[in-house]
């Protein structure tokens, strides 16, 4: 009678883990088209996206942008207090006096937008060029022997970048489906980007920002284009010896992008 060999346990047990192993890499093989996407899913894009998708939240409410360029004339005056110099140096007072608003230009471009669908704001990024006309509020003499002079001469031609945040309030006139009008408010600082006078080098009375405050009106004409008159007075934002309150009218147009391009 033939017997039966019995087969080892061990033998058993390896060929029950091959099988799983087995399995677990044939689960694991994956098709042409899954290769291609996680190829294209790189970790720096997929990093990029996160960050769009974080930054993107605090601007949710933040709807109805529209890109418009703008140009304006501006019309300038600047009161200088120049009690803080002590300096040898003299300057004829009727020479460098004007006290009259003079004539520049600035030319930018601004995002309208609505902020939880009831707020109208105005972004504005703009270089301007500012001629103005100077009144120096102190008056030195030294008579017979000298005219009346003053101790600072104060640049009377610079360039800055401005960048404004404008609120809009919807005035009720005429009929708002055709036209609009708004009355503006908000803060803006210009920063002076043009080479600095020896003569404002003296004993630190040159600065290069100045803080705003606007105010004005505009006209707009369904959102083709928009009129406004700003009105903005500005102060020298860190301590100056020759402190400059800078009084500047803008009186412009904007555009909007979409009907140029």
């Amino acid at each position: 009678m033939r017997t039966l060999k019995l087969i080892p346990t061990n033998f058993i047990l390896i060929q029950i883990i091959l099988f799983f192993l087995n399995s677990t890499l044939n689960a694991q093989v994956l098709s042409k088209k899954e290769k291609d996407k996680l190829y294209l899913i790189h970790p720096g894009q997929e990093r990029i996206r996160k960050i769009k998708r974080t930054l993107s939240r605090p601007f949710v409410n933040f709807v109805g942008n529209e890109l418009y360029l703008m140009s304006s004339l501006d019309l300038s005056k600047q009161n200088i207090n120049d009690n803080g110099i002590s300096s040898p140096f003299n300057y004829i007072y009727n020479s460098v006096n004007s006290n009259t608003f003079k004539a520049g230009y600035s030319a930018g471009f601004r995002v309208d937008g609505i902020y939880k669908q009831k707020h109208s704001y105005s972004l504005i990024f703009a270089l301007n060029r500012i001629t103005t006309g100077n009144k120096y509020l102190n008056k030195y003499s030294a008579a017979p022997f000298l005219e009346d002079f003053t101790h600072f001469k104060a640049d009377n031609q610079f360039t800055t970048i401005n960048v404004a945040m404008h609120y809009r309030k919807l005035l009720p006139i005429n009929d708002m489906n055709k036209f609009k009008f708004y009355a503006i408010a908000g803060p803006s600082l210009d920063f002076k980007i043009s080479n600095t006078s020896n003569d404002n080098l003296v004993a630190g009375s040159g600065k290069r920002a100045l803080i705003n405050a606007d105010f004005g009106a505009e006209f707009d004409n369904n959102g083709y284009y928009i009129i406004f008159i700003h009105y903005k007075l500005g102060e020298n934002i860190k301590y100056s010896s020759a402190q400059v309150v800078l009084n500047r009218f803008e009186i412009g147009m904007t555009i909007k992008a979409s009907d140029l391009f």
